[in-house]
């Protein structure tokens, strides 16, 4: 990767929330997806087509092998995460995982414990670390603009607009 070139991201599976990490990197100049992988070749060449990935490979360990994947995004099964996370920072590649990023303590030490090992990036995919609101609030307490924060409440939500599997109505 250089400064003129965007970050390759490979995508480890195909699980349904690739589609929109797929999406939302679509219009970046900074990051392109640039491969998915799946257990079958079948599977990740079906996906590419359907989200205009360029290459599809048929197994997790040929996309780490492969020197044009700068980083990965692991959607894969939460009892997968701390494997191929590793298995990535071995690689070389930076990492960014899907919630949670690992299922105990143990896991999260030894993927970290990789990643600086091989002296690359792991990132568990929360968005709203990047969003707006959050580097403002980042400012206003660097600047002292709130005074002392003694307690924060937060609450995440999200506005769903199709059917919803609950019975109650999301506000």
């Amino acid at each position: 990767m250089t400064a003129s070139q965007p970050l390759r991201i490979g995508i480890l599976g195909a699980a349904n929330i690739a589609r929109a990490f797929t999406a939302a990197c679509a219009p970046s100049q900074e990051v392109m997806v640039a491969a998915v992988a799946s257990r079958g070749l079948d599977k990740a060449e079906a996906f590419a087509r359907e989200v205009n990935i360029p290459r599809a490979l048929g197994s997790y360990e040929d996309l780490l092998a492969d020197p044009d994947i700068d980083a990965v995004y692991i959607p894969l099964p939460n009892s997968m995460h701390a494997e191929w996370a590793i298995r990535a920072a071995e690689a070389g590649k930076h990492v960014l995982c899907e919630k949670p990023l690992a299922l105990n303590a143990s896991d999260a030490r030894a993927m970290f414990d990789a990643a600086r090992m091989h002296q690359v990036k792991l990132r568990e995919g929360y968005p709203y670390l990047a969003q707006a609101q959050t580097a403002m609030l980042r400012a206003w307490l660097a600047e002292g603009a709130i005074g002392t924060v003694r307690l924060i409440r937060s609450t995440f939500s999200v506005l769903f607009a199709g059917p919803c599997c609950m019975d109650t109505a999301i506000m």
